[in-house]
């Protein structure tokens, strides 16, 4: 089987959607299947066409970002729309089927020239879910909203990550029936934490712009070191709010406490290492940084947001009073945009060492059995096949 993957950026721009088509990718190649990244052309001095990790990927023409002319970002995305149905014309008949990761513009392309020309089924992966979802950004494109009722009647298949993204689906219009829900992966290490004694390092990753909301972590931080002394914040990512993070940073004074470490490909030693892991995003889908920390057996705090519900074995009809948190079988919850109760969750895990050991290894055990990309992998394999031979993929296990 030839899978044909569009996603509108990839490497070396690096974010969650990014990264999770690529360990899809390679893990889909080594249970034998042919996948090809097909993107746009954003940065200038890539090349057109290389092999990143075993994965061909093709970058397609897009005019703004890879000569630097700023202000145009809609223009190049409407060059790219164009350059992508061309690709797909003339090459889109070698592939059995096409997956879109994120429904956005690329999606309108691929599903329109993959169902009216090529006759090929076409399936495509929510990636945000919340304040800046995959909906919400499609309708702020040009005819947007229009692109989004040509998606809902042709689809073949939405793939959610999170059970918000499948009601804000359903809730435009979506058949059920044609969402699946298949979460995020990731590669479990072989290792994983065995001290939890005391708590030094809290880490987190992330793209430092207003979605992630580093700058909430760091005025929760003020009122963590002001209780536990010593403790350093290891902030991995960069963005463009890193001038202000960092100026936020000094006018709280903790810049002793806060280290920006800017982006890191390499995280391993990082996720090993840290003591907290803390996500504050204002949005998500289904945050991979959070399934790389959990695991690790490193205990979490993480906002309630995206999939962070079923992730953490969350009750989701837990009212979470702001300036409080949750304490749920695998991780502590916590309101976003709320600067105390993501103090106060933090200051519980920093404080009981039983509950980080307990949270952490159950965190793990939990993310090897449901998320690891070799189990993420044959799910999205399943699905190919049904809906290649026209079964009702909705029989799979959804949760």
């Amino acid at each position: 089987m030839k899978v044909l993957m569009v996603i509108s950026q990839f490497y070396p721009i690096i974010g969650g959607a990014e990264k999770q088509s690529l360990l899809l990718a390679q893990k889909l190649v080594e249970k034998g299947m042919g996948v090809q990244i097909v993107t746009g052309w954003w940065k200038w001095g890539t090349p057109q066409r290389e092999i990143i990790n075993g994965i061909p990927v093709i970058r397609n023409f897009t005019f703004w970002g890879m000569f630097g002319i700023k202000g145009l970002r809609t223009l190049g995305a409407l060059i790219y729309m164009g350059s992508l149905g061309v690709y797909l014309l003339l090459n889109g008949r070698t592939y059995d089927l096409i997956h879109v990761h994120q429904v956005l513009f690329p999606a309108f392309v691929s599903v329109f020239i993959g169902k009216k020309f090529l006759r090929k089924n076409v399936i495509v992966k929510n990636s945000v879910s919340g304040l800046i979802s995959d909906i919400k950004q499609l309708k702020k494109f040009p005819l947007g909203s229009l692109q989004l009722k040509y998606l809902i009647k042709k689809i073949d298949c939405i793939v959610t990550v999170s059970a918000d993204a499948e009601n804000e689906f359903k809730s435009i219009g979506y058949p059920e029936s044609r969402i699946m829900y298949i979460p995020n992966g990731v590669s479990v290490p072989l290792k994983g934490k065995n001290n939890y004694d005391r708590v030094v390092q809290v880490l987190t990753v992330g793209r430092l712009d207003n979605q992630k909301g580093i700058d909430v972590l760091l005025k929760a931080w003020a009122s963590v070191v002001d209780v536990e002394k010593g403790l350093k914040l290891l902030v991995l990512g960069s963005g463009p709010q890193k001038a202000e993070l960092k100026k936020l940073t000094a006018s709280l004074g903790v810049s002793h406490s806060v280290e920006f470490k800017g982006l890191v490909h390499n995280t391993e030693d990082y996720f090993s290492s840290a003591d907290i892991f803390v996500l504050p995003s204002r949005a998500e889908g289904l945050s991979n940084a959070l399934l790389e920390a959990m695991s690790y057996g490193t205990p979490c705090v993480a906002t309630k947001v995206g999939g962070t519900t079923e992730v953490f074995g969350l009750n989701p009809e837990t009212n979470i009073k702001r300036g409080g948190y949750a304490v749920a079988r695998n991780g502590v919850a916590v309101n976003p945009d709320d600067v105390k109760g993501l103090s106060e969750g933090i200051l519980y895990l920093v404080g009981n060492k039983g509950a980080r050991e307990e949270i952490g290894k159950r965190a793990r055990i939990f993310i090897k059995e449901n998320y690891s990309i070799d189990l993420i992998a044959e799910k999205y394999i399943e699905l190919y096949q049904n809906i290649l031979k026209s079964k009702p993929f909705w029989i799979m296990k959804r949760h």
